[in-house]
Order: C-alpha cells, then sequence, then structure tokens
C-alpha cells in the first residue's frame, strides 16, 4: 500500500501594498492618499491630527522633505528616526491649521538640473545609501538607460505617477491651485548654507551628515535636454528664480540702510 505525501499548504501571495493603493486610490503612496483627502475633506482631516510627529510638534518646527534635497539628513538630525516621510505642506495646515500656522515651517530645495541628475543616478541605481528606490518603480525604470530615456518617461507622467524624487520640488511646498508658496521659510542649497546653518543652529543642529547620498554621477546634458528639464520642472524654475529675486532685493535694501547710516 503507497501511502500519498501529505499535500503542501498553499502559498499565499499578497499583493503589493503599492498596488492596492493604486487600485483603491489612485496612488501609489500613502503619503498622496492622505494628500488628496486634505484638499477633498479639509475639515475631516482635523480628525488625523495626531499623525504629526510629536518630535515635530516638541520642536515646534514643521520640515518639509524634498528629497534628493539633503532632506534626510536634516530629518534625522531634527526628528530622530522613524519620521522620514514626503508629505506636502498642504497636509501639514490641513490635519492641524493652528500648529501649522503657528510653528515654523522650511524647506530646500536645488537648482533643478543639479537635482535631476542627482535622481537620474539615484533612479539607475535602484536607491542610495540609505533607502531604497520602491519594488514598484524600480519595475518601471529597470530598462531606462539613458537620459532621453528618462526625460520620456517623466514626460508621459503626472506626479502622481511618479516617485517622490522625480517630483517637481514646487509639489511638496506649494498650492497646487494657486502656485502660492505655503512654507514660511525657504533655503536653496548650495546657495544659502549660511543661512540654513544659522535657522537651524538655534534648534541645536550643527554640521548636518550627508545621508542617503545616490552615487555621484557626471551627467552631460544637451542644450536639448536642458530644454526638456526646463520644460518639465518649469515651476521649480520659477520658484527658485523668485526666490534669488527676493535675496537680491533684500541685499540690496540692507547695503542701502548701512550707506545710509
Amino acid at each position: 500500500m503507497t501511502i500519498a505525501p501529505p499535500l503542501a499548504a498553499p502559498r499565499i501571495s499578497f499583493a503589493d501594498s503599492k498596488r492596492i493603493n493604486r487600485a483603491l486610490f489612485g496612488a501609489w503612496y500613502e503619503e498622496d492618499i492622505y494628500d488628496q483627502f486634505c484638499g477633498r475633506f479639509p475639515h475631516m482631516m482635523r480628525a488625523f491630527c495626531w499623525r504629526i510627529p510629536s518630535a515635530m510638534r516638541a520642536r515646534n518646527l514643521i520640515f518639509v522633505h524634498v528629497p534628493r534635497v539633503a532632506g534626510t539628513s536634516i530629518v534625522r538630525s531634527l526628528y530622530g528616526e522613524g519620521c522620514i516621510h514626503h508629505h506636502s505642506m498642504r497636509y501639514y495646515r490641513a490635519l492641524d491649521p493652528a500648529f501649522a500656522a503657528s510653528a515654523g515651517s522650511f524647506a530646500l530645495l536645488r537648482d533643478p538640473f543639479a537635482r535631476f541628475a542627482s535622481a537620474f543616478a539615484f533612479v539607475q541605481a535602484g536607491g542610495g545609501a540609505d533607502s531604497r528606490l520602491s519594488d514598484v518603480f524600480r519595475r518601471q525604470t529597470h530598462r531606462l538607460m539613458t537620459v532621453d530615456d528618462y526625460l520620456a518617461f517623466l514626460e508621459a507622467r503626472e506626479p502622481l505617477d511618479m516617485d517622490f524624487v522625480m517630483r517637481p520640488q514646487a509639489w511638496f511646498v506649494t498650492d497646487l491651485k494657486t502656485g502660492a508658496v505655503l512654507v514660511k521659510d525657504l533655503f536653496v542649497l548650495g546657495e544659502e548654507d549660511a543661512a540654513l546653518a544659522a535657522y537651524l543652529s538655534p534648534h541645536g543642529i550643527g554640521r548636518l551628515p550627508w545621508l542617503n547620498a545616490a552615487p555621484r554621477a557626471d551627467v552631460p546634458l544637451s542644450p536639448r535636454q536642458r530644454r526638456r528639464i526646463e520644460r518639465i520642472y518649469a515651476d521649480d524654475f520659477f520658484l527658485i528664480e523668485s526666490l534669488r529675486r527676493q535675496k537680491r532685493t533684500q541685499d540690496e535694501t540692507l547695503v542701502a540702510a548701512i550707506a545710509a547710516e
């Protein structure tokens, strides 16, 4: 008599959570789901005010983490582990309007060409030293070999169809309808480092470590590629140039005031 071997237990396969998010809410990331509800039901979202990290409340300072702009280093220094999310300023304003109004809020921006090169290197490497590219976008981008491949990928998509590192910086810090800046202070990385250091000094933040660095690569860009980047990130170029003009005006006013004394 031959005894049949016991049947193996069926393997249970769970769907990728991001695919579930996409099917139900039209967005891959949890942050995007909340962001959409903040726009549609802002008063209801106040019930989620508990989601604002206690460390952020203790600092009375909201840092909006724009990816590929040295944000991981700042988040870790200000709030410790576990607070690395890419929520927009719209999110914090909807969850707790009073806190968002009274607390300080800031973000870092980066020259769009430099950020493009950093994001391209990050995507090609599948991530950086401290975080990896989402599996969803690893699958979508694994055949993108050239700058033109990557540009075509970006041109065919809206922000919610992109990973955070690919999105315009303005998406994180502005009102999507009016373009108004929602954070109280903005700094351009590499151009206002002294001002940023002075801003962070009262919070006990000294020299920042460079976390989550992508492999550094020289990404030469042709004039045509630069024009394509300018079109994709037009809002970022406008926002940063506006900040530069504002800074020049402030400096000129200060020089004139000193000369008049």
